[in-house]
């Protein structure tokens, strides 16, 4: 009977497996970032007001999994380029959980010809949970362009706090032999439903963020708002 019960978990563990897979290939490096950034340049400086365009054209091959490319006046602050939520602002105006004033950081430092690193707090696309970003910013003429990555934690599954739960429930609940191979079933199968219900809750969340910045659902402007969140 146990067997019984525990076969659709492992059906969702393999569906769920894949679908883990697939996230993780949806986050960009900082060589990609780079990378990114540079053919970014190379188009600015051919033509910077189409080059403007195709960074916020989701089909202007400018956006590299959960990269992209944000630009701002370098005497003005106003954002040209990057998520909707910042069009118009003045970069200089933005600042992290922790207080850092990344934006003015940006608009200070940026130099044509190098590439300054910027680190700050922000959260990952469909996420309200700020987590450490790294953005390089290179300054190109009149404007300054920057793409940014997100330093992913590299914390072993087992030492979370809802890991430990989850094991507690297939151990001492479920009455499953550790480590049997019903029990790491029980374990995966658990945690990755709980992680599935945490970013529906942030999902939720973050739309409802979106509205009171008075974007209107339906909108590509919120759309982008629930997809990427707002600023750098």
């Amino acid at each position: 009977m146990r067997m019984k019960s525990l076969l659709p978990r492992l059906a969702l563990v393999g569906a769920l497996g894949f679908g883990d897979a697939a996230s993780a290939q949806q986050s960009g490096t900082a060589d990609e970032a780079k990378a990114l950034l540079a053919r970014a340049a190379v188009a600015v400086q051919a033509n910077q007001a189409g080059a403007l365009a195709k960074f916020d054209d989701p089909r202007g091959g400018f956006k590299d999994h959960d990269l992209y490319v944000f630009c701002f006046d370098r005497k003005s602050g106003m954002v040209l380029a990057g998520q909707a939520m910042t069009k118009g602002k003045d970069v200089r105006s933005f600042i992290d959980p922790t207080g850092s004033k990344f934006g003015q950081q940006m608009f200070a430092n940026a130099r044509d010809g190098d590439i300054i690193i910027v680190d700050y707090e922000f959260p990952r696309p469909g996420s309200i949970a700020p987590v450490p970003k790294e953005s390089f910013v290179e300054g190109l003429g009149d404007i300054a362009c920057g793409v940014g990555y997100y330093r992913v934690s590299t914390q072993a599954p087992g030492d979370s706090p809802r890991m430990a739960r989850v094991q507690h429930a297939c151990a001492v609940v479920m009455g499953l032999h550790q480590p049997g191979s019903l029990y790491l079933a029980c374990v995966r199968s658990l945690d990755r439903t709980l992680s599935s219900q945490d970013q529906a809750r942030q999902a939720g969340a973050l739309r409802s963020l979106c509205a009171q910045q008075k974007l209107t659902p339906g909108t590509p402007s919120f759309a982008a708002c629930v997809e990427t969140g707002a600023g750098f």
